[in-house]
């Protein structure tokens, strides 16, 4: 059996754009496990991509005592969806292979499938790209996929050469792409979570410029502006429309045009081109080779691709939104998805500055809560999971205001379900955004497999990071084992939940630790209990003991308990239906209310 030894990887790397990673081979041997624990260590010490790309390839060569690595990386639904990658000895960093060869190789691992293990070698003309791209005679060889999820995201292999064989690859391989497929799925999901969050603060932004000002050019070019942070064009501009159709003015970047009616080339598009078009039909576009559609309207001879979307308010057009590209279809589904939110907000925009100014603040208030509103009922889950066992329902009632209350039911995998409740100091905007990058967080971590505290330490480590107005959330997560009938939670400074046994015991859920995004350090405990027939557990906001009544006094835990009690063998709609209207019932009319929201699991036979 070949030397299992291998070089001592230093976790102490620096940030350099190649971070030196493994000691060279004269320094001190570890053991596969130790050499394994390091690696990992070290490609999970950062969600850069660009950083982790170098890190694994070169990873894989010194732990494995070969030439060099390849790296190929699916990313679907991205603007640069292949990332083929090699690099041996002699390079300070890896090289990009043609994404044509890239594009073969996942066609050729995806028509394997996700379960088809270890393989000799891709197609020949990918080993054929590899070997030239390198400059000593190499084979390819030690080829394994990467699955996550049940999804093949790519592959990695070793180079090996007459000085350099790979032999040290003994019972490393397996585990350490276990490791590097963690990392990048890690990394990609932290990618996704930064541009959604960038989209939604985008978003806002635009919606306050448009909320805050009369003046329609502002408003526009400040569109403009924010659409290109989070999607890049070559050219745009945003067609008015009156109130028979026709363009009567665009704002327009780009084009090297002055901006009025009787501009030329962009009049024609307004009237003959794409822009015409989706004026005429109202339905959005998407092309991706400008010059095979005979509808296409030239105004810049340097666009390959573009895009058009319509701007409504209500139910009138008002305006048509076009964004062109230089590269062939260069815009995809999920970008029509951002640009129609814009351009929702461009509706609104045109409609203010027609309107009287003495409307001005009433609809920059109402603006800002439909944004918060629309952003807060996408967190919320459409239905209540059928599980067998048990019955959940939840509630979300949230007040006049938008406030930051949320719950959500996640599925970890067949028998498991996760929980969650959760509630945001303070009101609007900033609430939703704070929820949204716990929602985000959460969803992220919980598909790590973690234990309960980890997740919720990682949850509150995000939120500490991004939190910039020292707002907190208190949550309750908790992991429903139907199999087993058993319930794990941690509760981060929320109120408690309440565990009403069929007997009529009452055990409160206080277990966990302190609100999130306030303390660093902060650590959290988990319980687990079993669940028998007839137990009952209810999660709740303080919108609910909290509500004032006519003398003044809080509807409090035993009048929430009192109606457990009354309606215990109830589903759990019923039940909820029965503390909402224990509220109603119990509420002054005239004073303020705060977000209500619910969740009950039953335990059934």
């Amino acid at each position: 059996m070949p030397d299992t030894k291998h070089p001592k990887i230093d976790d102490g790397a620096s940030d350099g754009a190649t971070r030196s990673v493994i000691d060279d081979a004269g320094a001190d041997r570890l053991s596969e496990a130790e050499s394994l624990i390091g690696a990992a260590r070290l490609m999970h010490s950062t969600l850069r991509l660009s950083e982790l790309y170098e890190i694994v390839v070169k990873v894989i060569a010194r732990l494995t005592g070969s030439e060099g690595a390849v790296l190929l990386l699916h990313r679907p639904r991205t603007h640069h969806p292949v990332i083929f990658k090699v690099w041996d000895h002699r390079r300070d960093a890896p090289d990009d292979l043609p994404a044509e060869a890239g594009r073969e190789f996942i066609a050729w691992l995806q028509e394997r499938g996700s379960g088809g293990g270890a393989f000799d070698a891709p197609p020949a003309k990918v080993v054929e790209t590899v070997q030239g791209a390198v400059s000593t005679a190499v084979t390819t060889e030690n080829w394994l996929p990467l699955v996550a999820h049940e999804r093949v995201m790519g592959a990695v292999g070793v180079l090996t050469s007459a000085e350099r064989s790979g032999d040290r690859i003994a019972g490393l391989w397996i585990p350490l792409v276990e490791q590097i497929t963690a990392a990048l799925d890690n990394a990609i999901l932290f990618r996704q979570f930064e541009r959604q969050s960038l989209e939604n603060q985008t978003l806002l932004d635009a919606s306050r410029m448009l909320l805050s000002s009369l003046s329609l050019d502002e408003v526009l070019d400040a569109i403009l502006d924010s659409m290109h942070r989070v999607l890049p064009f070559n050219a745009g501009g945003i067609f008015l429309v009156d109130n028979k159709g026709a363009v009567d003015r665009i704002i327009d970047r780009g084009y090297g045009t002055p901006s009025s009616p009787g501009m030329g080339r962009l009049e024609r598009k307004a009237r003959r081109g794409l822009v015409g078009w989706v004026a005429a039909h109202g339905e959005p576009l998407i092309v991706g080779d400008v010059a095979a559609d005979g509808r296409y309207q030239s105004a810049r001879d340097q666009t390959r691709s573009e895009m058009v979307t319509p701007i409504y308010a209500g139910e009138r057009l008002v305006g048509i939104l076009n964004l062109e590209r230089d590269s062939l279809n260069a815009f995809l589904d999920a970008d029509l998805d951002l640009v129609m939110a814009f351009a929702q907000h461009a509706g609104v925009a045109i409609e203010r500055a027609r309107a009287h100014s003495a409307l001005l603040q009433q609809r920059h208030i109402k603006g800002e809560l439909e944004v918060a509103r629309r952003i807060q009922q996408t967190f919320l889950p459409e239905r209540s999971p059928d599980v067998p066992g048990f019955a959940i329902a939840g509630i979300n009632v949230p007040s006049a205001e938008v406030g930051g209350d949320y719950y959500d039911f996640v599925q970890v995998d067949e028998e498991k379900i996760g929980i969650a409740i959760a509630d945001v100091a303070g009101k609007g905007i900033p609430a939703a955004l704070i929820m949204a990058a716990f929602r985000a967080s959460l969803i992220a971590e919980i598909r790590n497999n973690y234990t309960l505290r980890t997740i919720m330490r990682k949850v509150n480590l995000l939120l500490c990071e991004r939190n910039d107005d020292a707002r907190f959330v208190t949550a309750i997560y908790g992991i429903l084992d139907t199999k087993n009938r058993i319930f794990t939670f941690s509760n981060a400074g929320h109120n408690p939940g309440i565990l009403l046994r069929a007997d009529g015991t009452v055990e409160m859920l206080h277990e966990g630790g302190t609100a999130l995004g306030v303390f660093n350090d902060a650590r959290f405990d988990e319980r687990a209990f079993s669940l028998n027939p007839g137990d009952l557990i209810v999660l709740y906001t303080d919108g609910v003991t909290e509500m004032i009544g006519a003398d003044d006094s809080m509807f409090e835990m035993q009048r929430l308990i009192d109606v457990l009690h009354e309606n215990a063998a109830e589903s759990p709609d019923a039940i909820i239906q029965a503390i909402r209207a224990a509220l109603v019932e119990f509420a002054d009319p005239d004073a303020p209310v705060d977000d209500l929201t619910l969740v009950v699991v039953a335990a059934r036979r």
